[in-house]
């Protein structure tokens, strides 16, 4: 009997482990691209159906505004889509969004990233929640949506932050405590507007519709002091929450090592999320899995951090998201000018590394098939202080751990 619990206990263990190993720390799709299972109507008559590989929203005469919602809720997430909506139309995504007691006859309210043709789009709007929650004087009318045609939106939304994006260039960068406290999380809407009596009928285009879960990762970077980290350099963090490395007088150099910022913590597979900003020419690097942080470029494994916005040509593995040390270099030049923000996300399980920078996956390689192929497969993570002039801030640091 006791042979019979045990073998029952470590098949039960072995099959949750397997389950666990298979999670996708990825992006998983919102839409089948068959039906709409999973999603559901809150307000409003205005239809929706399955065309090809879109959910197409039809406005309705006398409604009020229509929700298609997800069935699941979300909190920290990273969304993307492409939308295509008529020009007499205004429409938008709700994010974190809700209804009293959750009865789809009740008001949605919450968070709305806006789609439209005005000048707005991408700007957050507090349906039934308060109006703009991006400032009047922050609400500055852009060219970055392209009317009649596919565009495509990136939303982060992460503790108290909401981060978007239209066809890669940023629209919005909004903190907003209030509507946190009262939306944490919620569901996904898909807006079909109201319109006026005797206008229309008008049409709303989604596919694409992905969401990365961000909820199981962690900060590794308070906003306000080195809690976790070891340093003797210069890093100083600052007022809006990031942090900057700004090399003393005289600290010149990239092999200081120990002025490099170090976790205390080291990481095996995971998803590690970071945001960064360069001067002209500024160079840094994001290293992970350093056995020993006295000798990370023997101990370590380094992805190179670099203004390559005016490279021309192909990249080799020293321009900005190369794996430094090898042949291995970014598919794609994703370098933002100077001053812009850049987000890096490396998700490394075992040998395969996979890097994303700006929305784009840039590089996917299996490590022991590179020079990297010693390297511990579990270290400290750290990013580097390469000597003045190199005065760079990092933000929203942020990590998931793999079993």
């Amino acid at each position: 009997m006791h042979r019979i619990v045990t073998l029952t206990v470590l098949i039960a263990f072995a099959f949750s482990s397997l389950a666990e190993a298979q999670v996708d720390p990825g992006f998983v799709d919102l839409f089948n691209g068959k039906n709409l299972d999973g999603w559901s109507q809150r307000n409003g008559t205005a239809t929706y159906r399955v065309e090809g590989d879109s959910i197409v929203g039809t406005t309705s005469e006398g409604s009020p505004n229509s929700f298609l919602c997800t069935d699941k809720v979300y909190g920290d997430f990273e969304l993307k889509f492409e939308v295509k909506v008529d020009s007499a139309l205004n429409s938008g995504v709700q994010i974190r969004s809700q209804t009293k007691d959750d009865k789809p006859e009740e008001r949605v309210n919450g968070p709305q990233v806006e789609i439209s043709t005005d000048g707005m789009a991408g700007y957050v709007y507090g349906e039934s929640a308060g109006g703009w929650m991006t400032p009047d004087e922050d609400r500055k009318s852009h060219q970055h949506f392209r009317d009649g045609q596919w565009n495509s939106y990136h939303i982060v939304a992460y503790g108290n932050k909401i981060q978007t994006w239209i066809n890669g260039q940023q629209v919005s960068d909004l903190t907003h405590d209030e509507r946190f406290q009262s939306h944490p999380q919620g569901f996904i809407g898909l807006q079909v507007h109201g319109i006026g009596a005797g206008t229309g009928p008008y049409e709303v285009r989604w596919r694409n519709l992905k969401l990365r879960d961000l909820s199981k990762f962690e900060s590794l970077y308070n906003g306000k002091d080195l809690a976790g980290w070891k340093t003797t350099g210069n890093w100083i963090p600052q007022a809006d929450g990031s942090l900057l490395i700004q090399p003393r007088t005289g600290e010149k150099g990239w092999q200081r090592y120990d002025a490099y910022l170090w976790s205390e913590k080291k990481y095996k597979d995971f998803v590690l999320d970071f945001e960064y900003a360069y001067p002209a020419g500024g160079n840094s690097g994001a290293y992970f899995r350093v056995g020993d942080w006295n000798d990370p470029v023997k101990q370590g494994i380094e992805v190179q951090i670099l203004d390559s916005s005016k490279k021309e040509g192909a990249l080799g593995s020293h321009d900005h998201g190369g794996l430094v040390g090898t042949e291995v270099a970014a598919s794609k030049n994703m370098s933002r000018a100077p001053g812009q923000w850049n987000r890096m996300v490396l998700t490394c399980i075992g040998s395969h590394l996979q890097v994303e920078l700006n929305g784009e996956k840039i590089m996917d390689t299996q490590l022991d098939k590179t020079a990297m192929k010693d390297r511990p497969l579990e270290g400290y993570i750290g990013f580097q202080d390469h000597g003045q002039p190199n005065d760079i801030k990092f933000r929203n640091i942020r990590i998931r751990e793999l079993k």
